[in-house]
């Protein structure tokens, strides 16, 4: 059965061409992946953004947020925010696809949305659950559908040699990469000498890729804190923001990847991404971070600071344990494709003559 699906998200400018031109967030890939892969199951879908007008491309229609008018769906996904189902004429089921943790869908008026029109839930992470409002409605089924990851990170082979002592930071620089880089000097450097920290986070959605770097490498300034020592400085690695192959092949060059978390992090791609690769990860156990590493298997999470050094320290320096995480973050840690996530939202959420009890999809 081909269902209309209409996918309504406000969170940036951009269509589904922007994916190959310039660095976007996890939100702007996901919304971009799913769409294209309900599409290329023979769904009739239907983007609105704030794009710059209406296109099609791979299979999906996009249309300006402000300007669309939807005469009806089988489908309607709010994406994150329950205003958007303002957009939801005559759709016959709503769902909204939760993508960040859901602080927001408890302020007054969206929560009244939520009671009035009690769309379908569909959560990235447990961690969400856990944070949902208690007196928000909760419909049932409730299902919990991790982000997929893209084919190009996923069924690597395992490299024959350690990476050097090379560290890879792949988020939003906002998400503690200051306390990141402090650490870096103070606790994990003088412990690895020769050590590099590689910073691919540094973004700006104004930029297109192969855009001048001088600009993005001034910004890495007020993340330095005051006094850096020069040695510190030195293996410091900004780069500039760089097609998503290119920076997959980055993240897979490096030893280990470290982060600090963020409270507003609900699935968190980078980490997702780079375990997929085979790189071992070192987070804090912040929001969703719990979920995305094993801790002692594919990686740690480590609350303290001390910790969170040793443990890094300890991947750069002990090739048995890097091998160890490694192997196992490629064998755990693949997640699924995003063919799989479009026939699971069919099943779970498109079909209405399938009902199906409340079950978590491990990533």
């Amino acid at each position: 059965m081909m269902a209309r699906i209409v996918i309504a998200d406000r969170t940036n400018r951009y269509d589904g061409r922007d994916i190959a031109l310039r660095p976007l967030g996890g939100t702007e890939t996901s919304v971009i992946q799913l769409a294209e892969a309900l599409a290329r199951l023979g769904h009739g879908v239907t983007a609105l953004t704030h794009c710059d007008g209406d296109i099609e491309h791979k299979g999906v229609g996009w249309r300006p947020l402000a300007t669309a008018r939807t005469a009806g769906a089988d489908l309607f996904v709010a994406v994150q925010h329950p205003d958007l189902f303002d957009h939801s004429r005559r759709a016959r089921r709503r769902a909204l696809w939760l993508v960040w943790p859901p602080f927001n869908v408890q302020r007054r008026f969206q929560a009244l949305r939520m009671w009035w029109l009690r769309p379908r839930v569909v959560f990235s992470s447990e961690f969400q659950v856990r944070t949902y409002g208690r007196l928000l409605p909760r419909p049932r089924p409730l299902d919990v559908l991790p982000l997929a990851l893209p084919d190009g990170v996923r069924g690597m082979p395992r490299l024959e040699r350690p990476p050097p002592p090379r560290a890879v930071f792949a988020s939003n620089p906002q998400r503690n990469l200051k306390w990141l880089i402090d650490v870096w000097s103070r606790l994990i450097l003088p412990c690895v000498p020769g050590a590099e920290l590689h910073i691919h986070g540094i973004r700006d959605y104004a930029h297109r890729y192969g855009e001048s770097w001088q600009e993005t490498r001034k910004r890495l300034g007020q993340f330095i804190p005051d006094g850096y020592p020069d040695a510190a400085l030195r293996s410091l690695k900004a780069h500039p923001p760089l097609p998503r192959e290119d920076l997959w092949r980055a993240m897979r060059s490096a030893r280990v990847m470290l982060y600090g978390g963020h409270r507003a992090e609900a699935f968190c791609l980078a980490v997702a991404e780079a375990q997929a690769l085979g790189v071992p990860a070192v987070v804090r156990p912040i929001a969703v971070l719990p979920e995305r590493v094993r801790h002692g298997e594919t990686g740690f999470v480590e609350g303290d600071e001390a910790a969170f050094a040793a443990r890094a320290v300890q991947l750069m320096t002990d090739d048995s344990l890097w091998r160890a995480q490694h192997e196992a973050s490629l064998r755990h840690q693949q997640g699924w494709s995003w063919d799989d996530m479009a026939r699971e939202w069919v099943r779970r959420v498109i079909d209405p003559r399938m009902q199906h009890p409340r079950r978590v999809l491990r990533a």
